[in-house]
C-alpha cells in the first residue's frame, strides 16, 4: 500500500475510532461478536424456509456454508502473505490513542474475515432467494442484511482490530467469492438436480 493511501487508512481509521462514548463502547464490541448475530441466522433460514421450502432453503443453506469457508480460507492465506498489522498492534496507532475495545488477538488483519463473510452470506442468500423466488418482494430482507454488513463492519474498526480498508477489500472479496460459489451452485443444481429443488 501506497504511503498517502496508508496515511489516509490510517486517519480515516482513527476518526472512526474516535467516535468513542459510554453507550457506543457497549455496544460495538456485541455487533463484532459473531455469537451475537446467531439468533439472526436462524430467523433468516427459518425465514428462507418458510418462503420457499425446505430443500431449497437447504440448498442456500449449504451455499452460505461453502461461501463461508472458502472465504475464512482465503483470507487466511491473504492475511499469512499480506501480514499487515492490525491497528491495535501497529505503535503508531496506538500512539496515536486507538481505542481498543477487544482482546489483540492475531497480529494481521488484512482483509477482514469478519466483513467478508457477512457481506458474501448477504451475496448469497440474495442471489439464490431471487433465482429461486418468482415475485421480487425481497427488498425488505436485502435491506436488513445490507445494515447489517454495515454494522459488523463499522463495529470492527471501532473496537481497533481493523482498519477501514480491510473492511473495505474484505466486502468487495466477500461479495466476488459469494457470487461465483452462488452462480455455480445454482447451476450445478439446476443441470443436474432439478428436480431435487422442485
Amino acid at each position: 500500500m501506497s504511503g498517502s493511501l496508508e496515511m489516509l487508512d490510517r486517519t480515516v481509521t482513527l476518526a472512526i475510532n474516535g467516535f468513542s462514548g459510554a453507550f457506543t463502547d457497549a455496544v460495538m464490541p456485541i455487533l463484532s461478536n459473531r455469537v451475537v448475530w446467531v439468533p439472526l441466522y436462524l430467523l433468516l433460514f427459518f425465514y428462507l424456509w418458510r418462503r420457499l421450502g425446505w430443500k431449497k432453503a437447504l440448498v442456500i443453506l449449504f451455499t452460505v456454508v461453502l461461501s463461508v469457508g472458502v472465504i475464512d480460507q482465503v483470507t487466511n492465506i491473504v492475511k499469512d502473505a499480506a501480514q499487515r498489522l492490525r491497528p491495535c498492534w501497529d505503535i503508531f496507532m496506538t500512539d496515536k490513542g486507538l481505542n481498543i475495545l477487544e482482546r489483540k488477538g492475531g497480529k494481521y488483519g488484512f482483509f477482514s474475515a469478519h466483513a467478508a463473510t457477512c457481506a458474501g452470506v448477504t451475496t448469497a442468500v440474495i442471489f439464490l432467494l431471487h433465482r429461486f423466488s418468482d415475485e421480487r418482494r425481497e427488498g425488505l430482507l436485502a435491506a436488513i442484511m445490507v445494515v447489517w454488513v454495515a454494522a459488523v463492519s463499522i463495529s470492527r474498526v471501532y473496537v481497533g482490530k481493523h482498519y477501514l480498508g480491510d473492511i473495505l477489500v474484505g466486502i468487495v472479496v466477500g461479495i466476488i467469492l459469494a457470487r461465483i460459489l452462488s452462480w455455480l451452485v445454482h447451476w450445478v443444481i439446476t443441470k443436474f438436480f432439478s428436480k431435487f429443488v422442485d
